[in-house]
């Protein structure tokens, strides 16, 4: 289960544990972590996750994931799953954009191995 940072508008704003992957859709999910600096950009995240819901845009905040080597994943969307009046932990879900990237960051594919695409 890799571990990759989450940054809201360039500040790392907590870390999720991509646990479950969706591999025809290209999408890794699971629990999200805040970290302190969340707060100043939780409001944005929950009206974005509300605007999904309502197949609305909004793109207030830029968010990006980096796995732990620094590389910046290369995602087709980054969510989070946040909602005010939901009791539940908030999920961060990441389309990969490229298949590799995600073998290369769940450990699956390691060109220090000697692994080739």
């Amino acid at each position: 289960m890799p571990i990759v940072e989450i940054y809201a508008n360039g500040l790392l704003i907590g870390h999720g544990s991509l646990d479950a992957f969706d591999d025809g859709m290209g999408v890794a999910s699971g629990p999200f972590q805040p970290s302190a600096p969340y707060v100043a950009v939780r409001a944005g995240i929950m009206a974005a996750a509300e605007a999904r819901l309502q197949n609305l845009r909004c793109d207030d905040v830029v968010l990006e994931a980096r796995a732990p080597s620094g590389e910046v994943i290369s995602a087709g969307f980054i969510q989070i799953d946040d909602f005010e009046d939901v009791d539940v932990d908030p999920e961060v879900s990441i389309q990969f954009s490229d298949h590799w990237q995600w073998l290369r960051v769940s450990g699956a594919f390691d060109v220090r191995r000697g692994d080739v695409p």
